[in-house]
This record gives structure tokens, C-alpha cells and sequence, in this order.
């Protein structure tokens, strides 16, 4: 038969066809007679057709020669190809692994649209949370920070980082929850103005009062000791990395940590978290 009709025949092209005869893949047949007319047989059809099936389950072409030329009396040769067989299957659930992923965003998207949320993977809720928030800022400057934080959360939903708890405290949040949160926008907004010119015992009473506001909004919440812990350990941990890009600029890493013990500080005060344990700071 004509390499045309070998290509057909097995769902390639003559270029494939070609290069496989290249690389040495494929025996090159003989020529008809006198003329200059390759002849390909059953046995190249045979052969054609296990590259393209080996190929197609995901078996590199560097380990395809050694796989059709196996000896069945060749344990090394055998375990040599089970392996390579076994790296194919690897790389072909790691793609699976990446389709479903997708999958389970487009299908978020899909209901997140249905819902009239955003074309985003942040969950409506979150979203609309923000809304809100924008609507009540007292003036710019407030709306622009929260509309600033919202880019940084929408970032961490993109590489999934975004709390589980974040999102169900997003959904049940009343309007009065959120009249406590709005000073805080302020406090940072004024604490970036003024930071220059205020001196460490300022800056520390300043911190002081934000993480107290922070810890007023904390126990509106109604939350359990447990739930309090996981959402200080779930916004300290999962969200690190974008948490910590998004405050750095505002908050010095100083500055941050003392927030974060203040809040702790008062939160025990009210018995949302457990006592601290005796020379846990020493």
C-alpha cells in the first residue's frame, strides 16, 4: 500500500508517517520493482498501529522504540518498560487532576453567574459582602480600600487559598456586623497617613484600638471558642500568603503581630478563645 493510504489507514498523517521513519520507529519499505514507490505492508500497518496506541495512552516517544522491541525472557528490559509505562499513567492522572479542577471552576462560574454573581471565582456571597461594604463607605477613600481588599481576596480565590469559614460567615453577616467593620477600614486609612509621624508608643496604642474594634466584630459573630480558633488559624495560615502581600504595606510586620496578640488578648477576655497556656510567650 501507499504511505497515503498507511496514514488513513491509521489515523495519522504521511508527515507522522515520515518522521517516525526519521527517528527509526518505523522500518522504511522497500521499493516497488524499478520504480521509487514505497511499498508498506501488513507488517508496517501492525507496527504503525501499536506507535499510535502507545503514543495516544500517553508513552513518550524516547520510550516507545524500547516497548515494541521488548523480550518477554528480559526481566530487566520488562521492569525498565513497566516503569516507564507507570510515569505515562502518572502524567495522564496529573492531567486529569488539572481537567477536573477546571471543571469545578467553570461549573462555580456557571452558578455564580446564574446567581447574578460575578464572572469570578470569588463565591457570591464574598461578593456581595463587598458591595455592601462599598455602599456604606463614608466617603472615596474608605470605598477604595475595600474595593483594593476585594481585588486581594479575588486573587486568593483564583489560586483557592480563600477560607471555607470566610465564605460562610460572608453569607450570614448583618448589616449591623458590617456597621463593625467599616471603622476598620478607616483606622488603617488614618494609621498609613500618620505612621510616619507617630512615635512607637503612639503606633502601639493605635494597633491596641484597631485589634480591640477587630475583636468587638469577632464576638458579634456569635461564634464558638472552636469556630473562633479555626478562623484566626484558617486567616493566619491559608491565607498567608496573599494576607501578608496585601498588609505588609500598610502594616509593618511589627506591627501586624502585635494586632494579631492584642485581638487574641481581648477575645480571651470574653471567653471566645481558651486561656493561654502558663510562659506561652516566654
Amino acid at each position: 500500500m501507499r504511505v497515503k493510504e498507511l496514514a488513513d489507514l491509521t489515523d495519522t498523517t504521511v508527515r507522522t508517517i515520515r518522521y517516525y521513519h526519521q527517528i527509526g520507529l518505523l522500518p522504511v519499505p522497500g521499493e516497488r520493482g524499478g520504480s521509487r514507490v514505497r511499498d508498506y505492508g501488513m507488517a508496517h500497518l501492525a507496527r504503525l498501529l501499536r506507535i499510535r496506541w502507545l503514543v495516544d495512552s500517553g508513552v513518550p516517544l524516547v520510550a516507545v522504540r524500547s516497548m515494541l522491541e521488548e523480550q518477554a525472557d528480559d526481566p530487566d528490559e520488562l521492569a525498565a518498560i513497566r516503569t516507564d509505562l507507570a510515569i505515562a499513567l502518572g502524567r495522564v492522572d496529573e492531567r486529569l487532576e488539572q481537567l477536573n479542577s477546571q471543571r469545578d471552576q467553570l461549573v462555580r462560574l456557571l452558578r455564580n453567574t446564574a446567581e447574578g454573581g460575578p464572572v469570578s471565582p470569588m463565591p457570591r456571597a464574598v461578593h456581595r459582602m463587598y458591595e455592601r461594604l462599598i455602599a456604606r463607605a463614608e466617603d472615596d477613600s474608605i470605598a477604595e480600600m475595600i474595593a483594593a481588599e476585594r481585588q486581594v481576596v479575588e486573587f486568593a480565590c483564583y489560586s483557592g487559598e480563600l477560607p471555607p469559614m470566610v465564605i460562610e460567615l460572608a453569607e450570614r453577616l448583618t448589616d449591623k456586623q458590617l456597621e463593625l467593620i467599616l471603622p476598620l477600614f478607616a483606622e488603617f486609612r488614618d494609621l498609613d497617613r500618620e505612621m510616619s509621624s507617630l512615635s512607637t508608643s503612639e503606633l502601639g496604642a493605635r494597633v491596641d484600638e484597631m485589634a480591640s474594634h477587630a475583636a468587638e466584630f469577632m464576638a458579634s459573630l456569635g461564634l464558638s471558642v472552636d469556630e473562633a480558633m479555626a478562623l484566626l488559624e484558617q486567616a493566619s495560615l491559608s491565607s498567608s500568603d496573599y494576607v501578608g502581600y496585601a498588609t505588609t504595606e500598610l502594616f509593618p510586620k511589627a506591627l501586624q503581630e502585635r494586632f494579631q496578640q492584642a485581638m487574641e488578648v481581648e477575645l480571651r477576655q470574653q471567653d471566645l478563645l481558651p486561656p493561654e497556656p502558663k510562659g506561652a510567650r516566654l
